[in-house]
């Protein structure tokens, strides 16, 4: 979970606005615009941030603006609304806090109160999920002094459940239309020869279907509260439908942008952009396409980055 600030920091910041509103009517000298804000001071000031770190970035001034997440890119640079590209790499959450405090008061704000934080699994050592026939579905940290194999990830889901089909299990990689590998994890267990087993990279996504059941399948993946396996029945189950099954999109949803993986009549791979946050808000179910078993529902996440 976020760690964010804004519940302490607007009445903190709404308290000292009265208090230096008092001081002012009682003639007393009052607080001075360039006094750094103390709940500023409570960002973290350890975690050096580096390529591949996300981080969610607010300025508490501008009230209407929900916070954004940013990546830092491979230059180590961050890019961020009205100042552009900061230096991010080697600073921590609150140094890099004050800087971009610092560059907005020159011309955009009197006073800018930047929050930055993260959360645990937003720092690069990269992240994998595991969704399925597991007894925890969710997402993994790649160690940072060693890697992450398919049967370390498993393990640290608690194991196959009952129902799982350990002759199937598959890892389709971030950004791909369909699995980069598919496994038949049981047998490798049983003989216990681990040399074959893949080591995970970061945006990695195990599958473990259900025994019987993955030709009524459909896969959820990405930005969505409860990614995994489900099972549809009947001809008419949409993609709106599919995605409320996954307990809808979380906070950094791409809900415009949701990919659909499909197979046409010739078992070719067609994936289509469908605009779902649009198809529930306006009850458009004309354009809510039907979901066939072994379809994929990809929600990415919605980043602001830069490559240059």
């Amino acid at each position: 979970m976020f760690v964010y600030l804004r519940k302490v920091c607007v009445p903190v910041l709404l308290a000292l606005g009265m208090c230096t509103a008092l001081m002012a009517d009682n003639g007393t000298q009052t607080v001075p615009a360039d006094t750094d804000p103390d709940y500023m001071s409570l960002l973290d000031d350890d975690w050096e941030l580096k390529s591949g770190d996300r981080v969610v970035y607010e300025v508490l001034e501008e009230r209407e603006d929900e916070p954004m997440l940013l990546v830092v890119n491979g230059n180590g640079d961050l890019r961020v609304p009205l100042i552009g590209r900061v230096e991010a790499q080697g600073k921590t959450s609150k140094q890099l806090a004050f800087e971009i405090k610092k560059e907005l008061e020159k011309e955009f704000f009197h006073r800018a109160t930047v929050v930055i934080s993260q959360r645990e699994e937003d720092r690069n050592r990269g992240r994998i999920s595991v969704i399925g026939e597991v007894r925890r579905q969710g997402e993994q940290i790649i160690p940072v002094d060693s890697p992450l194999t398919l049967s370390q990830a498993i393990m640290q889901s608690g194991g196959f459940s009952a129902e799982a089909d350990r002759s199937k299990v598959s890892v389709v990689g971030q950004g791909e239309q369909q699995a980069r590998l598919e496994i038949d994890l049981g047998a490798m267990l049983e003989s216990g020869d681990l040399s074959q087993d893949p080591i995970l990279k970061p945006g990695d996504s195990v599958i473990v279907p259900r025994t019987d059941q993955s030709k009524n399948q459909v896969y959820v993946l990405g930005a969505v509260n409860a990614p995994g396996l489900y099972s549809i029945r009947g001809s008419n189950f949409t993609l709106s439908q599919v995605i409320l099954m996954a307990k809808g999109f979380t906070r950094f949803a791409r809900k415009n942008k949701v990919r659909l993986v499909s197979k046409d009549e010739s078992g070719e791979k067609v994936e289509r952009e469908i605009d779902v946050g649009k198809i529930l808000e306006g009850g458009d179910r004309a354009k809510d396409p039907v979901i066939k078993p072994g379809d994929m529902v990809i929600v990415d996440e919605k980043m602001i980055s830069f490559t240059g």
